[in-house]
């Protein structure tokens, strides 16, 4: 539970790609979230790590900016393979420290 209270509070891999794209078109928060029908809050929201972007805003963006979506998805597939091996570490001391207390 405090793993994901920790990554709420940091900027995703996709809310970084998102900046990243926002900031290639020389757009403010408010602008880029106009040209999807979103607010800027909503916009710094996804930036910033706050919220997750559903599937369809991921698709929008793809398309109204010309970037292929499967980049997107590959580097959330990356982060999990990670979050994946670091509860696999966490689980093997969490093993040993209980076989030597017994």
């Amino acid at each position: 539970m405090l793993m994901s209270i920790v990554m709420r509070n940091c900027p995703s891999d996709i809310g970084i790609k998102i900046k990243d794209i926002r900031n290639k078109h020389s757009l403010s928060q408010d602008r880029f979230g106009k040209k999807l029908g979103l607010s800027g809050k909503t916009i710094s929201s996804y930036e910033t790590g706050r919220c997750a972007p559903p599937l369809r805003i991921l698709k929008e963006i793809s398309g109204t900016y010309d970037i292929p979506l499967v980049v997107v998805k590959e580097e959330k597939k990356q982060v999990i393979t990670e979050n994946i091996s670091n509860i696999q570490k966490l689980l093997n001391e969490l093993c040993s420290a209980f076989e030597s207390s017994v």
